[in-house]
């Protein structure tokens, strides 16, 4: 089973027009539909960042956090990385120290315990990354 660890990784954060942009890979060991994300929470420097605000971007298209358990058509596939865009009030810099932290909440379709109801899969993880170049 994959866990929290796995979410953010040395690489995870990038420059972003808008603020930051960070990759999160899939917490669990094979692809899922989108559909199966309930949840995911950011917070910046210990600053939550209200899910309305967030955006989640893979494979060119763009959804908002509360969009993401209608996607039930696009697969999130283990080596693909899912974008999440954070608008700040002012960009970050590239080299910049951001403590980030990330909780990813899956709902696994294929693991039914009773009538609408499945197994979840509660991954979160913090860590202090240095902000790369969106250029990278």
């Amino acid at each position: 089973m994959a866990t929290g660890d796995t979410v953010l990784t040395h690489d995870s954060l990038t420059t972003h027009p808008d603020g930051l942009a960070i990759a999160v890979t899939l917490p669990w060991y094979r692809s899922l539909w989108l559909s199966s994300v309930s949840d995911i929470a950011v917070a910046v420097d210990g600053q939550p960042i209200p899910a309305e605000r967030l955006r989640a971007e893979l494979d060119g298209h763009t959804y908002r956090i509360d969009e993401l358990p209608e996607q039930w058509d696009v697969l999130w596939f283990i080596q693909d990385r899912l974008t999440l865009v954070v608008p700040l009030d002012a960009p970050a810099a590239a080299g910049q120290h951001v403590d980030v932290e990330v909780t990813v909440d899956l709902r696994l379709p294929y693991m039914q315990i009773a009538p609408q109801k499945y197994v979840t899969n509660h991954a979160a993880t913090r860590r202090t990354l240095v902000t790369l170049g969106a250029d990278r």
